[in-house]
């Protein structure tokens, strides 16, 4: 990221937050320096080659739902240069143009594809509605969805339909797939700030859309679906949370996998998000509109889960927390456990994030959000109640809530005072207990939460 943009985010940020807050951003900036070594490189012809000619991965076409509006023909002639350059090449374009002038279909009209669909809409019905129209002529298997001045890599719909047809072979046809991604300039030739992004976390989607693109998602799931026009601007992050509280209502009902296996993400960088002065990704205060559509996507999906709870945006833009009405396990019967960070001397003690200092965001701001780990610390920790069997057969000790929450009304609030055999453990005694605890409850079917508002000072 260049200078002007840590400029630049650092005074949006100390606006909103104030300038303590935005220094303490800042040095993190400047001292953890995420990925600043980033560099992506193209795949080279040989490479290609290979996968062009891997006839092990064949049988699912691919098509790509664009809405287009005045675009610039630049960005639309790389666009349909980077899909004809792909290496799987069973795919369709689908162009949908709500522009007024003939500049899209001009510059489409100079690309002679039968898979290149050119369909220009009458009106102009904003992205929503215009990509619905797109969606309607799509004949793929599975359908991605493209902005108009976005690219995606050479080998991006090769590697996604090589993941298709790996969990095929599993017995599982996933109804969503992800990548990772980065950003370009707008020459689309310098690439920085990657998002390297966590396989399917239902917790931590449940506070922004860190899946954006490059999703691919079951045709006939888009079309029923549809993008809804009211998330304007958050219409991408309303879509994959319908798409989550429709699976996990079926994982609740013993009808379906659990969603993690049928949300699969693909661990490579295949798409660039373009940057420029009206883009989001580039000033994200030019869309604060879209962070009140989130927060409003985001309360309807709690709705339709029947949880009770409020919506409020974190400290930092486009991220939220879900405040549950009294403990989070009285709501979460997919919850075995909720715990919190454990800290000494400004660090944390335990967990993915031992030894970060706790005025850090931490990558992508996940030390400030909510999300499922693999462990967590049983000094500050609750237990739903169907798990304290498990608890107590692991620990040797009836069981004890530890997740103290100073403001919360008694019934939530867990012990102030660590028991005497939780405080005498030795350090690699109480992470081994640890690891044993969080793994037994995982095995059991639960998801463990991390809240990281909770903090125990030791």
């Amino acid at each position: 990221m260049s200078i002007v943009q840590n400029v630049r985010k650092t005074i949006n940020y100390g606006k909103k937050n104030g300038y303590k807050e935005a220094l303490c951003a800042a040095w993190e900036r400047v001292t953890a320096r995420y990925y600043a070594d980033y560099c992506y490189t193209i795949l080279d012809e040989v490479e290609l080659a290979m996968q062009r000619a891997d006839e092990s991965v064949k049988g699912i076409k691919l098509s790509l739902a664009v809405p287009a509006f005045e675009t610039k023909p630049e960005y639309m002639r790389a666009l349909i240069e980077c899909c004809l350059g792909q290496s799987y090449e069973d795919w369709e374009l689908i162009i949908a143009d709500g522009s007024e002038t003939d500049l899209v279909e001009q510059t489409v009209a100079e690309y002679r594809d039968e898979r290149i669909r050119y369909i220009r809409l009458e009106d102009n019905e904003g992205i929503a509605d215009n990509t619905n129209r797109a969606l309607s002529y799509a004949t793929g298997e599975y359908c991605g969805l493209l902005d108009h001045d976005d690219l995606l890599t050479y080998d991006a719909l090769y590697q996604m339909a090589k993941t298709i047809l790996e969990c095929k072979q599993k017995g599982i046809s996933p109804v969503m797939l992800y990548s990772d991604e980065d950003k370009c300039d707008s020459e689309g030739k310098s690439f920085f700030d990657p998002h390297f992004k966590l396989d399917f976390n239902l917790d931590l989607i449940m506070t922004n859309n860190y899946i954006c693109h490059f999703m691919v998602i079951k045709t006939e799931e888009l079309q029923k679906l549809q993008i809804r026009k009211q998330f304007d601007g958050a219409q991408d992050f309303d879509l994959v949370l319908r798409i989550v509280s429709g699976l996990l209502l079926k994982e609740r009902e013993g009808q379906g996998k659990r969603v993690e296996e049928q949300i699969v993400h693909v661990p490579k960088v295949l798409y660039h998000w373009r940057c420029h002065e009206a883009s989001t990704s580039e000033n994200p205060l030019s869309k604060m509109y879209a962070y009140e559509a989130g927060r409003k996507a985001l309360a309807d999906f709690i709705r339709r889960m029947g949880w009770k709870a409020d919506i409020r945006h974190n400290k930092h833009l486009g991220f939220y927390r879900i405040a549950y009405r009294n403990c989070v396990l009285q709501h979460r019967d997919d919850l075995a456990a909720v715990g919190g960070f454990v800290v000494s001397k400004g660090k944390v003690r335990s967990g993915q994030y031992k030894g970060q200092p706790l005025i850090y965001a931490g990558y992508m701001n996940r030390m400030d959000l909510y999300q499922n780990v693999i462990v967590l610390d049983i000094r500050n920790m609750a237990v739903n109640k169907k798990y304290h069997a498990i608890y107590e057969e692991i620990t040797g000790h009836s069981y004890v809530n530890t997740f103290y929450e100073e403001n919360e009304i008694a019934e939530n609030t867990g012990v102030k005072e660590l028991p005497q055999w939780i405080r005498e453990l030795e350090v690699e005694q109480l992470e081994k207990l640890n690891r044993r605890l969080s793994h037994q409850l995982l095995a059991e079917g639960g998801r463990l939460l991390l809240d990281p508002e909770n903090i125990r000072k030791v």
